[in-house]
């Protein structure tokens, strides 16, 4: 009695018996390998196929839709960094794409002092933006002490719309809206319009802790976290006081601060202190 003991892959064969058999069972053996072979490398083709077929299917997709796209700016984020230009930045929010807060983008004063822009809010109506740290020099609310005429008759507002916002690059000039902004004055709500803007109290603190600014705005999501009103005297630099919009209640000589800690405050308007930098880019 002969014996036969064949392994190919996972397949095993074991036979013993005559000659005939030895051989019979070699060859259905063999014709078993080659019949599995031949499965394994239609299923391989049909496999290939399939991943062709789905790839040619994205390909076409994309190039709909950058057809649909041509002459359209993509804004690139990488770990939430903005990365196109302010141009391409201000068509995006034109034409509704997503932003969220917390996208920032870097740059540069035109004398070199660096900056870094953070979303601050998101609407159905625009996109704000305002400085992680605070840009310029210490500037006075109003250097004759008084707070009468409110923040848009202050000499921090002048400051922001007419010193620093020429120090801004051009490109980032032309893309900022007008905003219309509100504030209290003898208790009356008053509008205005301005490019750049302080935030108000309100917007920063709780109704607890705004100083009479209660119902003009609410607190925004952002400085609900009090890091996020801390800023530095400059990027990267040591946190410091910084300026309010809005007049505390009650005394014509003292106004709404944020100290180095984030904690709210109030100081004397002829106190020079820092700002940040806060627009809106609106969307069509």
């Amino acid at each position: 009695m002969e014996e036969l003991r064949v392994r190919v892959g996972n397949e095993e064969l074991k036979v013993k018996g005559n000659p005939e058999t030895i051989q019979r069972e070699g060859e259905a053996f063999y014709q078993h390998i080659k019949e599995v072979e031949e499965a394994n490398i239609k299923a391989k083709a049909e496999l290939v196929q399939r991943v062709k077929n789905d790839m040619d299917w994205y390909e076409r997709v994309r190039q709909e839709k950058d057809v649909v796209n041509v002459g359209k700016p993509r804004v690139v984020r990488t770990c939430g960094e903005l990365q196109g230009t302010w141009e391409e930045i201000a068509s995006e929010i034109n034409s509704g794409a997503e932003f969220k807060v917390g996208d920032y983008k870097k740059g540069s004063t035109v004398g070199g002092q660096g900056f870094t822009l953070v979303v601050t809010d998101v609407t159905d109506e625009y996109v704000r933006f305002e400085s992680r740290d605070c840009v310029g020099e210490e500037v006075e609310w109003n250097k004759n002490g008084g707070t009468q005429l409110g923040y848009p008759g202050s000499d921090i507002h002048k400051y922001l719309n007419k010193g620093l916002f020429e120090r801004l690059p051009e490109n980032l000039r032309k893309v900022i809206s007008l905003a219309e902004r509100k504030t209290l004055r003898d208790g009356e709500m008053v509008y205005f319009n301005t490019y750049l803007f302080l935030p108000a109290a309100s917007e920063v603190f709780g109704e607890d802790d705004c100083y009479g600014d209660e119902g003009l705005y609410e607190q925004m999501e952002y400085y609900k976290d009090c890091r996020n009103r801390m800023r530095g005297s400059a990027e990267g630099e040591d946190t410091c006081t910084w300026w309010l919009a809005s007049v505390r209640s009650g005394n014509s000589a003292d106004t709404c601060v944020v100290n180095g800690n984030g904690y709210d405050d109030y100081w004397y308007a002829s106190s020079a202190y820092r700002v940040p930098v806060c627009f809106i880019i609106k969307k069509s």
